[in-house]
């Protein structure tokens, strides 16, 4: 009979550990969750260096691929990153720094070896497309939840994985109007991205794929951004994730760039 009352006062604490749990949850505001999602590295390549294959697609099934390696870390609580193109020759040797400063404010650079100088990315810049992708410059910002009136929508399922659904309307002028957001429940990892245009309609739809775990984290592997407008679209396979603590401060510098 103890045994008995052992299992029922163990499933007693996890039904009701389960409870509050769901009731914490319920009771997240939009703002919350977003600045919970926006803690998170959004694929999960902190601390790392990573291998990603590029698969470029446009309207008629044309498939041309890059492959880049990307460096990224969490400094002072800050996220920064390096990416550089490998191949193919017309972009190989381009470089990409990001680097989160105070308040959410990001400092971009871009190494161009035609021109073999680095510059900094800035205003109306941020909208063109990353190295003919079709990510932005700003997609790598997350900037505009951040700076946006967010709205909790109705929780929705996606593959079985329960998700918080975020509405983020621009509050002043953005490079989207309207970004709906599908948040996992379990880590803030963003599921489904949509991309309003400034006149309301639908731009693009970025996807997670599949994911992994790595040493104890989770990753996103497997990835696409689909413009609907265009009929073009990205995918973003991991080839390589080499987790790594010792990534050093020289390498996330704008001179850096130029001798990658």
């Amino acid at each position: 009979m103890r045994h008995l009352g052992f299992l029922t006062f163990s499933l007693f604490i996890a039904l009701t550990v389960g409870t509050s749990q769901g009731r914490a949850q319920a009771d997240l505001t939009a703002e919350q969750i977003v600045e919970r999602s926006l803690k998170q590295d959004p694929f999960g390549w902190e601390d790392a260096e990573t291998t990603v294959r590029m698969t470029l697609v446009d309207g008629k099934g044309t498939r041309s691929e890059r492959v880049m390696e990307s460096m990224r870390r969490r400094k002072n609580g800050q996220s920064q990153s390096v990416m550089r193109f490998r191949s193919p020759q017309d972009v190989a040797g381009t470089a990409f720094l990001i680097l989160e400063r105070d308040k959410g404010e990001t400092e971009q650079h871009i190494y161009l070896p035609g021109l073999k100088r680095t510059r900094r990315i800035v205003g109306r810049e941020r909208e063109g497309s990353f190295v003919g992708t079709d990510f932005t410059y700003a997609d790598f910002e997350r900037k505009d939840m951040r700076e946006a009136v967010n709205k909790r929508l109705p929780d929705e399922e996606i593959g079985g994985i329960k998700t918080f659904v975020i509405e983020s309307t621009a509050k002043k002028d953005a490079s989207y109007s309207k970004i709906e957001t599908w948040v996992r429940q379990d880590n803030y990892l963003p599921l489904r991205i949509k991309f309003y245009d400034k006149k309301g309609k639908l731009l693009k739809t970025f996807f997670t794929k599949r994911l992994r775990t790595i040493e104890g984290r989770t990753v996103v592997v497997e990835m696409q951004m689909v413009n609907k407008q265009t009929g073009h679209s990205t995918e973003l396979s991991v080839d390589n994730l080499k987790p790594r603590k010792d990534l050093p401060d020289s390498a996330f510098t704008p001179t850096a760039l130029e001798h990658g």
